[in-house]
């Protein structure tokens, strides 16, 4: 079995979080709706209908955020970095995960999101 920070789902989760913190730094609160429990659930059930969705919103994200002023628009420059670094080769997401990848998904945007939030916290405010 691969590790979990190798698996697909890990790497999905870390980049619903580069997404989570790149709405935020655009302006939404950070209590904003990608990083609750019930929206990570609703990602985690069917990452293929609800990923792409965010994917589309991304750039709108990091234009707020370079019109916000300039520290958040060079931070959301890098965390652009890491959405487009997580998405896979084929650009496709599954349509569902099972418990274990429901798993290591929660675990790859809890580790994520906390390293953003270390590197950026005076700007998610």
């Amino acid at each position: 079995m691969a590790d979990a920070k190798e698996s697909a789902a890990y790497r999905t989760g870390r980049l619903w979080a580069a997404l989570h913190i790149l709405r935020v730094l655009g302006g939404v609160p950070m209590k904003g709706k990608l990083g609750t429990d019930a929206r990570l659930r609703m990602v985690e059930r069917q990452p293929g209908l609800h990923i792409p969705r965010q994917l589309d919103k991304a750039l709108k994200h990091l234009v707020a955020a370079r019109r916000r002023d300039a520290a958040r628009g060079k931070a959301a420059d890098e965390v652009l970095k890491g959405v487009l670094a997580s998405i896979p080769d084929d650009g496709g997401f599954p349509p569902a995960y099972d418990a274990a990848q429901r798993k290591d998904f929660r675990e790859g945007f809890k580790t994520q999101k906390g390293t953003y939030t270390a590197a950026h916290r005076a700007l998610l405010r």
